[in-house]
């Protein structure tokens, strides 16, 4: 009989696919985050493709490591486009924690090289084609291609072992569906009697009677804000200043443990650093150092998303605390020299079922007062004595703020914001603040302004004088961290959202 391919099994040791099984196709194994991978783990630290395991005909698995990336076989590393044999009993470990032995597999025959037999283990006859030798030929001197022999008795026994397997592959294929169909019933029962929500609302959603729970805080200077929550009979809190950690409930049932934690910090050099580079230093820290992994792009979104409103970065992560995985929303922003972040999370496993109360609900909120005092770091100040750039800013100011160079103004008023608190100066603190509140009160009444005059323009269809309060109103607000801008830019012209 011929040789064929060794059956092969992959066992994994540890990381999220810890205790699985999973066989090693003769046509080979890939694993990694692509869609039609073989074997698909999650995690930023595994690739696309990271490795394929290829089954040899003469003994072995080939694991072939691909292009930029690593893994480490008996502890030794190997890089990228690298080809490893593989023995029975090789620890392979890729990424940071997935861990896999490699085994060989005696439970089944070896499925794509096995003869197709009938059912009937008595036949003892094999048809040849080309195969036999002249002295196996029931009538000698007989080209061997049309001659028929009886089957060895190892032969036979080999027949009756894959016929054997296959019967009762095919007894545990049955009563596998059998008992998941049984699970699927008794699982609808279930659901049923215990009126399961999926989606989970917000405690008190349904019936309309809140009961939430909330932390005022005041962020100097100026900053008012707070952090509310559903009070369960389970809801647990700990606060340290205006650090807060919540452990509550959502559902009508309260039955998903919902974790919300916000803290404050200080951002070293914070008044020489922008939002973007801060918040870049954050995501890799907590990346590394605390276990998470962030499942899409920044998005930057609004609290108090009136006039400038007040803007932050949007994510969802998972992150792995101790031996349990959670999965949510995180929200990153600054306040001077601060950084205030935001956790909302959920286990993972109940993600599916929380997400929509999630993004409805985002225990935040920002007031008015902290709107009209924020400002962003600038990437660049301006240059020039303070004295001199802060009667430059009141001269402009004084004009009809239509007249006004805005983004000098703007850059100015944030300059000298950034070197009175820097500074600690009390004296330029006082002298800047009201000058940057007057400054956005102007902004205010002109930007209602043109909202009134392009509803008016609408009305009366008068396209130029509409095309012209946007391309006015664009100038004026550049910025996409102003939500001004990004109404204009959606064509939005009421001063409430």
């Amino acid at each position: 009989m011929e040789s064929s391919t060794a059956s092969y099994k992959i066992r994994f040791l540890t990381g999220e696919l810890a205790g699985r099984v999973f066989a090693v196709r003769n046509s080979g194994t890939m694993i990694g985050r692509r869609r039609d991978a073989d074997i698909r783990p999650g995690g930023m630290d595994i690739a696309a493709e990271h490795v394929t395991l290829i089954p040899q005909t003469d003994h072995g698995v080939l694991l072939h490591v691909h292009e930029n990336e690593s893994a480490w076989v008996n502890g030794e590393e190997k890089n990228s486009n690298e080809d490893v044999m593989l023995s029975p009993g090789a620890d392979v470990r890729i990424g940071k924690e997935l861990t896999f032995v490699l085994e060989e597999d005696d439970a089944l025959p070896d499925m794509d090289s096995a003869p197709d037999t009938t059912d009937d283990l008595e036949e003892e006859t094999e048809e040849l084609s080309g195969e036999t030798e002249g002295e196996d030929s029931a009538v000698p001197g007989e080209n061997s291609s049309d001659c028929t022999r009886y089957a060895s008795a190892a032969e036979l026994g080999e027949l009756r072992k894959f016929n054997r397997s296959r019967q009762w592959h095919r007894r545990i294929v049955l009563t596998g569906g059998f008992a998941l169909f049984l699970i699927i019933i008794a699982g609808a029962y279930v659901i049923s009697k215990m009126q399961i929500e999926n989606p989970v609302t917000w405690p008190g959603e349904v019936s309309g009677n809140f009961n939430d729970g909330e932390f005022r805080m005041e962020i100097e200077p100026n900053g008012k804000c707070l952090v509310y929550y559903p009070i369960t009979p389970a809801t647990v809190t700990k606060s340290d200043g205006n650090n807060h950690e919540i452990m509550t409930a959502l559902g009508k049932n309260m039955d998903v443990p919902f974790h919300i934690l916000f803290t404050v910090s200080t951002v070293p050099d914070g008044f020489n650093t922008t939002r973007k580079e801060s918040f870049d230093n954050w995501r890799k820290r907590v990346s590394e150092q605390e276990g998470f992994a962030f499942l899409d792009d920044p998005q930057q979104e609004f609290y108090c998303p009136t006039e400038s409103g007040f803007p932050y970065y949007l994510m969802s992560y998972t992150r792995q605390d101790k031996n349990f995985r959670w999965q949510g929303f995180a929200s990153y922003m600054r306040y001077h020299d601060k950084e205030m972040v935001l956790l909302r999370e959920v286990p993972a496993n109940h993600f599916w079922r929380a997400e929509r109360v999630l993004q409805s609900f985002g225990t935040f909120v920002v007031s008015p007062t902290m709107v009209d005092y924020y400002w962003e770091i600038p990437e660049q100040r301006m240059d020039g004595d303070s004295t001199r750039l802060l009667q430059r800013a009141s001269y402009e100011l004084r004009k009809n703020i239509a007249a006004a160079v805005w983004d000098d103004v703007d850059l100015m008023l944030r300059t000298l914001l950034c070197r009175a608190y820097e500074t600690d100066d009390a004296v330029l603190t006082a002298a800047v603040v009201p000058l940057w509140r007057e400054f956005r009160e102007k902004q205010k009444v002109w930007y209602s302004q043109c909202c009134l005059a392009f509803q008016t323009y609408k009305n009366a269809g008068n396209s130029e004088g509409m095309n012209r309060i946007i391309n006015e109103c664009l100038k004026r607000f550049p910025s996409p961290d102003d939500h001004r801008h990004v109404k204009i830019m959606k064509n939005i012209w009421t001063i409430e959202e």
